[in-house]
């Protein structure tokens, strides 16, 4: 009976000890429940505007004339005039040089020569047509010697006049090739003019940024020339063309504008200058409000959204889903949206991983909107940092 009751003890007591070691190991088994990330973090953000609030474009380049030529004779010889120096200024028709006519003004004579006696011979031929004396064949070949030979004096006289070299247009001389009494060949250039009435730049254009070319974003753009040897000078500029390839080495499309000289401003090819695009004035009149695109998620449907961040007071923020409409995309921005007012701020980082109602605060080196971009850099124009 006592050995009986030893026996129960003990399976009462493994049964319990069994359950405690039970009871710890289910208890470790329980993960921990996560804490939600409550911490009101820093965030990069804008405050919506219309379209004044768009990046102003900086595109460095250098200066170039708007129309430039290498003049050279069409014919061969030797300089016996050529006045110009680097930097003269010509008119339209000034004589820029001279070659040896000796040579073509016997080439004339001889060709006056020739004519003469064509001419000759046709009138022998055409009175003895008349007395059957010769035949018709005969005359009509008499005839085309007289073309022939008219022709022939016609080409002597080009090349006689080709001895001298006239300016094509009114400019500068901005290099020359040659000096007095050398030998020139036909098509050697002897000097290089240019028209420094209308200037060009060219700048390179990142990818980002080449919508500013495209005829829809013209009518919303206003180009102009900045100088930094010249403070205060700003020029308007027209876009004269752009590649539609980008260059291999850089990824960027070639821009060139063109641009009146200053009359009061000597400005040469050569100097260096920045083109600025901003938005003309007929766009900052139509109001369109524009986001940048970083600040743009969709949800699961493809709604575009923005995160809305209402002011909690105190520094806080909290963020609130708003479903907008896009409208035009140029570059790095998007205009024409719908579904926020200007005068709202907006999260432009960390689209997609805030929540409705997290609560945040706004970085101190906000830049707010009218933020300006630099096209020295392909990196995004945000109006905030």
């Amino acid at each position: 009976m006592k050995r009986m009751k030893n026996i129960s003890g003990r399976l009462i007591g493994g049964a319990l000890l069994a359950a405690g070691v039970a009871a710890v190991f289910l208890y470790e088994a329980e993960a921990p429940e996560e804490e939600a990330d409550t911490a009101i973090r820093p965030i990069k953000s804008l405050v919506v505007g219309p379209a004044q609030t768009w990046p102003r474009l900086y595109f460095p380049g250098t200066l170039e004339a708007g129309t430039e030529v290498d003049l050279s004779f069409e014919v061969g010889g030797r300089l016996v005039e050529f006045p110009v120096k680097r930097g003269m200024k010509v008119e339209e028709g000034d004589v820029l040089g001279r070659i040896d006519p000796s040579n073509y003004e016997n080439q004339v004579k001889n060709a006056e020569a020739d004519l003469g006696q064509a001419r000759s011979s046709l009138e022998r031929m055409e009175r003895a047509l008349t007395v059957k004396a010769v035949s018709q064949e005969e005359v009509s070949q008499a005839r085309a010697a007289v073309q022939k030979a008219e022709a022939q004096l016609a080409i002597q006289r080009k090349a006689l006049a080709d001895t001298v070299l006239t300016a094509s247009f009114a400019g500068w001389v901005s290099e020359t090739y040659a000096d007095n009494f050398d030998a020139v060949t036909p098509g050697r250039a002897v000097l290089k003019l240019q028209d420094l009435t209308r200037l060009a730049i060219g700048v390179s254009v990142p990818e980002g940024y080449i919508m500013w070319a495209m005829p829809g974003s013209m009518e919303k753009a206003a180009f102009f020339v900045e100088f930094d040897a010249l403070p205060g000078v700003r020029v308007p500029a027209t876009l004269k063309e752009f590649a539609t390839m980008a260059e291999g080495a850089t990824q960027t499309y070639r821009a060139r504008f063109w641009f009146e000289n200053p009359p009061e401003i000597l400005l040469l090819p050569g100097m260096t200058g920045t083109v600025v695009a901003e938005v003309s004035h007929a766009a900052e009149a139509a109001g369109e409000l524009l986001v940048p695109s970083n600040a743009v998620g969709f949800d699961s449907a493809g709604a575009a959204f923005v995160w809305v961040l209402e002011d909690m007071g105190g520094g806080v923020h909290a963020a609130r889903q708003r479903t907008i409409v896009l409208g035009e995309r140029n570059g790095e921005w998007i205009e024409g949206i719908e579904g926020l007012a200007a005068g709202e701020r907006i999260a432009t980082a960390g689209v997609a991983i805030l929540t409705e109602g997290r609560q945040v605060r706004l970085l101190e080196e906000e830049a707010g909107s009218g933020a300006e971009a630099s096209a020295e850099t392909e990196a995004p124009a945000e109006a905030a940092p």
